[in-house]
């Protein structure tokens, strides 16, 4: 788990993915020589996605572009059952993403895909969601307790969908976005499209100040999709490409009855000097047959990611070079197949990953030709995987999943710990069972069970430490619940109980400076999300997510304690009011509830997070192809965090503030 306010190992900002576009359901000709436009599914399930045993939630354009957010992962912040962790304020560069429960561990037990594709990297990093521009977004599928025999380990909780806009018309769009911090950001994209082929791109510069001292961020990111098809065979490619320079602030100490910088002094920073910098590139091409029996995918995928990373604790400077390469392989076949009077669509393939992890450290960038510390990792993961969606009756469905991967990892390490090497071979099996009723055709209920699994980071891996590598985390998630929709009109109604072994934390305690350990003993997750969308009178909505859980720790030394950084309740509500035909106004509600302190394992530091509540307005006017888009954000002014780390000696934590009260205006056209 990464601790910003730990001095080693320290976890550079970043972090890059993207993307990839699957190709679904063969189009067929209107007329010789005559094809309809490419049609793409970036969901595995294909159009079976809405009859999975699980209590998914999709967001549209219209929803997206209904909220009051800057970005995806205010958007994502929304979703009950969701919770976003910013660390730096306004930038939003490192935003950490969880599902279910999982607090400070929640990157890497919450999968998150673009088309499909994953963009969890195999480091701590995770999904650098700036990146990718709400413009670009066709619709999201939130599908907690769902999607690990389709996509792999890293689904302890469920899996977030990232959609960019499918079968584009010909047009573009350009905005210009400034605010509080002097914050600038610019956006242009365009697309193109015949009967055979489709083009889509992007562009985006961000410029910010930020929120604290030492806070400047500056990003620069790109993105395109090609499709053509040519009878029966559909060929495309995806590429994405960004960089970033990011000032690091570090966190505010507070210290009970002695100090409290959080309180005084928000906007400072003890870490005038630390930056960090990436740039990343990823590319895939894939290409699908159509044939009477069945759909044949070929996807590749090839990508780099490089960072540096400067900081200087307590008088002590430390830079740091790392360099990210990998490819994949993820062939599969699709196929419906008649059994009788049971229809079973299904889906069957193989994967490949490998990764190459190389991490040079010295006490300056002059000096890193001859580094103090090293680690080099080589990742291997393989497997099968098969799944299918029954339709036993028209009313009821049965979807079931089977999956075995096999890891392999090469380690070696020198520090100032020591040194050490090992390789290890892991093989572990992951798979989901569910039904689906229909007793209405907009009412779904569901129940399922699941047994997942995630591995260990290349950067909780430190033999170096005397800590071995990790073995495999695993678990069983079952849920329950409804889903009801009536046009644009929604609601999803989950409950969740999962129970997870060897699950790998960070335990302050271990190692010479702490380090990542599995649990000899049993966590639990259970509780309750909301989600639903009313559309009280003609142009009226109200949006109301809610979350009640508790993670907890089942027997051992931690027995019956809170999991540190998970709220127990959590909420957002939303009301949108198209006034005019030409104004629409929106305001938005957060509330998020006590928290235990990161890394308080024993719940008995003196203090809890405190709850907080945070609002947002917007207004948008809109003339023909043009738009003003106003919004004010953190309208009372409040000092709240969303994350905070007990020091080792259980006197003091860091916390890390978000913004006061602060004001983003967007000017923009659609053609």
């Amino acid at each position: 788990m990464f601790t910003p306010a730990a001095p080693f190992p320290f976890r550079p900002v970043a972090a890059f993915a993207l993307a990839a576009t699957v190709i679904s359901t063969p189009a067929q000709a209107e007329a010789p020589g005559q094809l309809q436009p490419v049609h793409v599914s970036a969901s595995r399930t294909g159009e079976q996605t809405a009859r999975l045993p699980a209590g998914s939630v999709v967001l549209t354009q219209d929803d997206i572009a209904r909220l009051p957010a800057r970005d995806l992962a205010e958007v994502l912040d929304t979703v009950g059952g969701l919770h976003a962790t910013r660390y730096y304020g306004l930038g939003d560069s490192r935003v950490a993403v969880g599902m279910l429960g999982f607090g400070e561990n929640a990157t890497a037990n919450t999968l998150v895909l673009l088309n499909g594709r994953r963009l969890n990297d195999v480091d701590l990093t995770g999904v650098d969601f700036s990146a990718i521009p709400l413009a670009m977004i066709e619709r999201i599928e939130v599908i907690p307790g769902s999607g690990a025999v389709l996509y792999g380990n890293g689904a302890s909780a469920g899996i977030i969908n990232i959609i960019t806009r499918e079968n584009p018309d010909t047009g573009g769009g350009i905005s210009v976005t400034g605010g509080s911090f002097d914050t600038r950001i610019g956006d242009a994209w365009g697309a193109a499209s015949n009967s055979r082929s489709s083009i889509l791109g992007s562009v985006r510069a961000h410029n910010s100040d930020g929120y604290r001292d030492n806070n400047r961020m500056q990003q620069r990111s790109a993105f395109a999709d090609l499709r053509h098809r040519l009878d029966d065979t559909t060929f495309y490619l995806t590429a994405q490409a960004d960089t970033q320079k990011l000032g690091i602030p570090g966190g505010r100490l507070v210290r009970p009855g002695v100090t409290n910088e959080f309180r005084d002094d928000p906007e400072g920073t003890a870490t005038p000097l630390d930056w960090a910098e990436q740039d990343g590139v990823y590319v895939m091409p894939g290409v699908v047959i159509h044939t009477e029996a069945v759909n044949i995918h070929l996807e590749a995928g090839a990508r780099r990611k490089r960072q540096e990373y400067y900081y200087d604790f307590s008088g002590a400077p430390h830079y740091g070079e790392t360099e990210i390469t990998g490819m994949s392989l993820t062939p599969r076949l699709t196929g419906t197949v008649q059994t009788g009077p049971v229809r079973h669509d299904w889906t069957a393939g193989w994967e490949l990953y490998h990764s190459d992890y190389e991490s040079d450290t010295a006490d300056s960038p002059a000096n890193i030709g001859n580094p103090t510390g090293t680690k080099d990792i080589e990742q291997r993961m393989e497997a099968w995987y098969a799944q299918s969606t029954s339709q036993l009756t028209d009313t009821l469905h049965l979807t079931a999943g089977l999956r075995t991967e096999k890891l392999t990892q090469q380690t070696e390490e020198t520090s100032q710990f020591g040194n050490g090497a090992e390789r290890t071979s892991d093989r572990y099996e992951i798979y989901e069972a569910g039904l689906t009723y229909f007793p209405a055709p907009t009412l779904a209920l569901f129940v399922s069970g699941a047994r997942n699994a995630r591995v260990a980071t290349v950067d909780e891996l430190s033999p170096a430490f005397g800590l071995g590598t990790l073995r495999p985390q695993t678990g069983k998630l079952y849920t329950t619940g409804l889903r009801w929709q009536e046009g644009p009109q929604r609601s999803a109604l989950t409950y969740f109980r999962g129970r997870y072994e060897n699950e790998i934390i960070y335990d302050p305690g271990a190692g010479p400076s702490g380090g990542n350990v599995n649990l000899d003993d049993d966590t639990r997750r259970d509780g309750f999300t909301l989600n639903s969308q009313w559309a009280l009178d003609d142009g009226l909505w109200l949006t109301f997510n809610a979350t009640l859980q508790q993670a907890r720790f089942v027997n051992g030394p931690y027995a019956r304690n809170d999991v540190p950084g998970v709220p127990r309740r959590s909420g957002y509500l939303q009301f949108d009011w198209r006034a005019l035909d030409w104004l629409q106004l929106s305001v938005a509600q957060r509330y998020v509830g006590k928290r235990y302190i990161g890394n308080d394992l024993a719940n008995n530091f003196g203090e809890r997070l405190r709850s907080y509540r945070w609002t947002d307005l917007s207004a948008t006017a809109r003339y023909q192809q043009f738009y003003l888009r106003a919004a004010v954000h953190n309208l009372q002014d409040r000092n709240v965090t969303d994350i905070a780390f007990l020091d080792p000696t259980g006197a003091s934590y860091t916390t890390y503030p978000l913004p006061g009260r602060h004001y983003m205006v967007a000017v923009g056209a659609e053609f």
